[in-house]
């Protein structure tokens, strides 16, 4: 499957290169569906949300860049994940990171990247002192919302916000100057 003539085509309202993706995108698709829901999502719900990630690339086709395709469709996968598990009210019980299991078709390099990356982001988020660090893990890894941190940890919801916004910069920073381009 040559992905860039896929994404060429399917911004040029190809709907048979819609079905090509469909066949072929749907296993790492569903594989991320299912690990971010920490095996919470029956199989129904697995098969919607597929559904709804093939939809959404229909209709942001214009937004695709050729060589970004696969990451798109993946980042598409994990939002309509995390809204599905947030209108079932589910999200509070996410499998940690560093329990996933990355079945999902990456090749190796794509593997071990992705653990460097994660190594780098844990090591940062070790020099973030509490609260700012549990906001950040709370937000990101557990999907809560300011409200929820909020009412969790007893800090003001405004300043739930500040603090994403000021350790997100922080969390930048610290990985800019291991080499990371963000």
């Amino acid at each position: 499957m040559d992905i860039q003539k896929l994404a060429s085509r399917i911004k040029n309202d190809d709907e048979e290169a819609l079905g090509e993706i469909i066949e072929g995108f749907t296993p790492l698709v569903s594989t991320i569906i299912y690990n971010l829901s920490g095996g919470q999502l029956s199989t129904a719900d697995i098969e919607e949300v597929a559904s709804d990630t093939f939809i959404a690339l229909w209709y942001n086709r214009d937004k695709i860049q050729d060589d970004k395709l696969k990451g798109y469709i993946c980042c598409i996968a994990k939002n309509k994940a995390k809204d599905k598990l947030r209108a079932m009210g589910r999200h509070k019980n996410i499998v940690n990171i560093d329990e996933m299991d990355f079945e999902d078709g990456l090749v190796v390099s794509e593997k071990i990247e992705n653990k460097i990356i994660t190594e780098a982001l844990r090591d940062a988020l070790e020099k973030i002192g509490d609260p700012d660090r549990e906001i950040i893990i709370r937000h990101y890894y557990y999907y809560q919302t300011s409200t929820e941190i909020s009412e969790r940890t007893g800090i003001k919801r405004e300043t739930v916000k500040s603090k994403i916004k000021r350790t997100r910069e922080k969390l930048r920073k610290l990985l800019q100057e291991r080499g990371f381009s963000i």
